[in-house]
């Protein structure tokens, strides 16, 4: 899918910079690798880093991007090519290695995400990840670097408890072993341990549910697949009874988020990066997006049970000691909307 800078992403992105105008100085002259940069996460950082060069040209951040295949992130991010100090080069998701002989940060944000992709092998995508994580920790090492940003998921705790009404870090819950879908979170939980007993100063970022301009229609994540769904066939099919809860955090939001914690969190800490409020049901989303998108049906398709409600919901205090995500449910799904709208959808 080809994925188009809009005026709402230029928006977002200079907002990033004007929250992270000290943050983001303390990269100047630094070289900082991000994995996962042609990714929905990855992406934004990708676009801030390029937008704070621009402003500090004299002192630049060199930025480091392994990706699988050069010629389809190019294919996929035309525009974040050809732009000095940003350097893309081929990975395999096995030995992580690159000629600088020193690099000051990690970001580790390379993963599958989408249960439509990894669930295809779920052995296959816990190998990955731990596999992937491995080599990036050896890099760091290697490369004496001050801090590592472990992007975890907060699938890492398993399935959250109706009468937990926020998962904190110091729950101790863990994905069901019987449950395939439970690969991703037990190889997130694993890698975390990775990081932990490594050596290399880490910190962890539990991810919860995010939304963004820059996220894939084609997937199966709730928010783009109800816009896609809302846009172009104008009805929503919930293919659930629609009762489980989530909070959303919207990209800028999550962007600041994690410069912050890159730059000004505790190595060795865990952090619950999200949106704790507002919690809306999926129907519930699903109804705010047909409001926004106009004469859009809502269909709920699945049938309730007693065990089909589920939570997940961050307690995200630790996180906001940092960052307070700002832009509401309401605001970062129009923005998302009018932002598809600016661009069509390409394949």
């Amino acid at each position: 899918m080809l994925m188009q800078r809009t005026s709402i992403v230029e928006e977002d992105v200079r907002r990033v910079l004007e929250e992270c105008r000290g943050t983001l100085q303390k990269l100047s002259g630094k070289t900082l690798l991000l994995t996962g940069g042609s990714g929905f996460v990855g992406s934004y950082l990708v676009e801030s880093i390029i937008a704070f060069n621009r402003k500090n040209e004299d002192e630049p951040c060199r930025l480091l991007l392994p990706t699988r295949s050069v010629a389809q992130a190019q294919k996929k991010w035309p525009q974040l090519w050809g732009i000095p100090h940003i350097e893309w080069f081929e990975w395999d998701g096995s030995v992580l290695s690159h000629p600088c002989d020193h690099c000051d940060y990690v970001i580790h944000a390379a993963s599958p995400a989408d249960p439509a992709s990894y669930l295809h092998d779920p052995m296959q995508t816990m190998e990955d990840i731990a596999n992937g994580t491995r080599a990036v920790l050896h890099f760091a090492r290697r490369s004496g670097v001050r801090t590592l940003l472990y992007l975890s998921s907060g699938a890492a705790y398993g399935r959250q408890g109706e009468a937990c009404e926020a998962l904190d870090e110091t729950a101790t819950g863990a994905p069901d072993l019987s449950d395939p879908v439970s690969c991703y979170g037990e190889a997130k939980r694993y890698s975390e341990l990775l990081c932990r007993t490594s050596g290399v100063p880490t910190i962890v970022a539990r991810l919860f549910a995010f939304m963004g301009p820059y996220q894939d229609l084609s997937g199966s994540f709730a928010v783009p697949d109800f816009i896609r769904q809302a846009l172009y066939e104008k009805r929503i099919r919930i293919q659930s009874d629609g009762s489980s809860l989530r909070t959303y955090c919207y990209a800028s939001d999550l962007t600041i988020g994690l410069w912050e914690l890159l730059m000004n969190g505790s190595p060795g800490d865990l952090y619950n990066v999200g949106a704790d409020a507002p919690q809306v049901s999926i129907r519930e989303l699903a109804e705010q997006i047909a409001e926004l998108v106009g004469s859009v049906d809502v269909e709920v398709e699945g049938v309730s049970s007693g065990s089909s409600r589920s939570r997940y919901i961050p307690n995200t205090d630790k996180f906001k000691n940092l960052y307070t995500p700002l832009i509401g449910l309401q605001e970062g799904l129009r923005r998302m909307i009018d932002s598809f709208r600016q661009t069509g959808y390409q394949e």
